[in-house]
């Protein structure tokens, strides 16, 4: 760790329930760093399995990252108020929220309908689902232009609209999951056709099958991580992101802090700000992504929550602030103390991404990777998962993750510490035919 984690007294004899969570290190981490201070954390979640992947839930890490594991429909609002709430009508809880893209609004709406704080429900709606942000931000300069689509008939429309090239992606969905670049019109109804297939989310929730389309920017991708505090917008800092590219836009690994011009930062700043306050977000963490093109910032999305990827890892490590814990202060009704941000050093993380498809059989080059001065491996897959059953972010093994007088050394070494692993799998016959 390049700067000692802040203080977190404030959460000494506070509860927190939190609706569903992520599933890798850096959000375990925070489970534990956060209990250390002396939070307790109840998890209500709909489907232990979602996070076992078919394996025991006694030895899985988030077992022993919690206090108490509440099994609810994380999809009904009166089931998660209930689970929290005492005979005597009061919360039990001093703050709820979620960081699962698929649970932000329950949490809020939750948050909201007990007295707790939080952001309000329809601003991370707003948020979550897409084409709504992009109709929020209406003409603004940093807004794409977009068509929603839920007809085959409306295509030729929409490219009269937008044009060659455009992204297609759902319009409520996480980790990069459809998302995909179209250059044609046989590449657009392809897209059509299966995106408009997609009736479930990932977590199961309805969708209707709508499909938005945005005009491709072309430009450098970066994220900003934000804190909004009463309505003010803490910055943490920039952080790369690192994509596969075309057709799709798959996360390969980021660095922190991205250095800027004063103009270039100010602007970027300024769009975050505005993104947040155009749809009414004024408390909580925000992971915005936006991209740079010849004619300025493009906001790419706004994600009402903190980032994945071990992101939060590399803002803590740099700033001694985390994320997370800082989120949940807000939850239980604290201030954190952000500013002034300070960036000692920098942080730099590669995703790993196996090269086969198939059974994990054993993973080769851990103890070669993990000798790589200043790397932590970190792999969430074991012996008999399958791997590459989709291509988005959820492909992902594992991180190698660093510290260093800078990010681009960081980010040296995460590559080289990422170049010893192989993951030796087991074909299977429909993984052969393919």
């Amino acid at each position: 760790m390049t700067t000692p984690l802040a203080d977190y007294a404030e959460f000494a004899g506070k509860r927190v329930a939190i609706v569903e969570h992520m599933q890798n290190h850096p959000f375990v981490l925070g489970l534990h760093q956060a209990r250390a201070h002396g939070l307790e954390v109840w998890l209500l979640t709909g489907d232990r399995s979602w996070y076992t992947h078919g394996h025991d839930w006694d030895s899985h890490p988030l077992a022993a990252a919690v206090d108490r594991v509440i099994d609810v429909d994380t999809t009904d609002l009166e089931a998660v108020l209930a689970a929290v709430t005492g005979d005597d009508g009061r919360p039990q809880v001093d703050g709820l929220t979620s960081f699962s893209d698929y649970h932000t609004v329950i949490a809020a709406q939750a948050a909201q309908r007990l007295g707790l704080p939080g952001p309000d429900p329809a601003s991370v709606e707003t948020a979550n689902v897409k084409d709504r942000l992009r109709v929020a931000l209406g003409d603004v300069p940093y807004n794409i232009p977009h068509a929603l689509v839920s007809s085959r008939e409306q295509l030729e429309e929409a490219v009269r609209k937008l044009g060659f090239p455009m992204i297609a992606k759902p319009p409520a969905e996480a980790i990069s999951y459809g998302v995909r670049r179209v250059d044609d019109m046989a590449q657009l109804v392809e897209a059509w056709e299966e995106l408009s297939g997609m009736r479930h989310s990932l977590r199961g929730q309805p969708r209707s099958g709508d499909v938005l389309l945005e005009t491709y920017v072309e430009g450098v991708e970066v994220s900003v991580e934000t804190m909004t505090v009463d309505g003010y917008t803490h910055v943490f800092g920039v952080t790369s992101k690192d994509l596969f590219g075309d057709p799709a836009y798959i996360e390969c690994g980021h660095t922190f802090p991205v250095p800027l011009s004063d103009d270039e930062r100010d602007a970027l700043y300024s769009v975050v700000r505005d993104t947040l306050a155009a749809i009414g977000y004024r408390h909580g963490p925000c992971h915005t992504e936006v991209r740079r093109t010849e004619t300025g910032w493009r906001v790419i999305e706004a994600n009402p929550r903190t980032p994945s990827s071990c992101m939060t890892m590399l803002v803590t490590d740099v700033t001694g602030r985390s994320p997370i814990l800082d989120a949940w202060l807000l939850t239980i009704g604290a201030v954190p103390r952000i500013e002034p941000v300070v960036h000692n050093g920098g942080a730099a993380v590669r995703m790993i991404y196996p090269e086969r498809r198939g059974t994990l059989k054993r993973v080769d080059g851990v103890e070669a990777a993990a000798a790589v001065p200043g790397v932590q491996v970190l792999l969430h897959v074991e012996k008999g998962d399958k791997l590459l059953q989709r291509m988005d972010n959820s492909s992902c093994v594992g991180f190698t993750y660093c510290t260093g007088p800078d990010r681009l050394e960081a980010q040296a070494l995460a590559d080289k510490a990422a170049g010893y692993l192989d993951f030796v799998v087991e074909e299977d016959e429909e993984d052969a035919e393919q």
